[in-house]
């Protein structure tokens, strides 16, 4: 889907360059091992004068999604808030969620949550195996998009 790219307060680059369909629950430390490697491909490919050894760190996490990218924001039983379900959107959508979810749940308001609850509630995603199929077609369409950054 092409590459995300953030430095940090202390100079530190973070990037975020695959997106896949994966259990996480059957992860091994070779598949974390294929995405360093296919990362560090892609820093080299771009800038070949830096160093090897460049990336000091490699993680893989999961996200969340909703077939219609909306985020979930509601009280669902008594003193039982949720927000969550961000779509990748990262840590500024989960950082204005979780900071408005806990006013909402102490009985105020602000004009962010009004914003918020007047999107469009989430959707589920279709059930395997249609999920697994509609998901690897729309990387696959990402990918040929972002070519480029690759």
């Amino acid at each position: 889907m092409g590459a995300t790219i953030r430095m940090t307060k202390d100079r530190r680059i973070l990037i975020r360059n695959t997106a896949e369909v994966h259990n996480p629950f059957r992860m091994t430390q070779s598949d974390l091992e294929k995405r360093s490697y296919r990362q560090k491909i892609g820093v080299k490919k771009r800038f070949p004068q830096l160093p090897d050894d460049i990336i000091q760190s490699t993680w893989s996490g999961i996200v969340s999604r909703t077939r219609n990218s909306s985020q979930i924001f509601e009280k669902i039983d008594d003193n039982i808030f949720v927000a969550g379900c961000y779509n990748g959107s990262g840590i500024g959508v989960g950082t204005l969620f979780g900071e408005q979810i806990a006013i909402k749940a102490s009985n105020e308001t602000t004009q962010a949550i009004e914003v918020i609850e007047q999107k469009n509630q989430p959707t589920w995603l279709p059930p395997e195996p249609f999920l697994s199929l509609g998901v690897k077609l729309r990387l696959i369409y990402e990918r040929f998009r972002a070519k480029s950054e690759v």
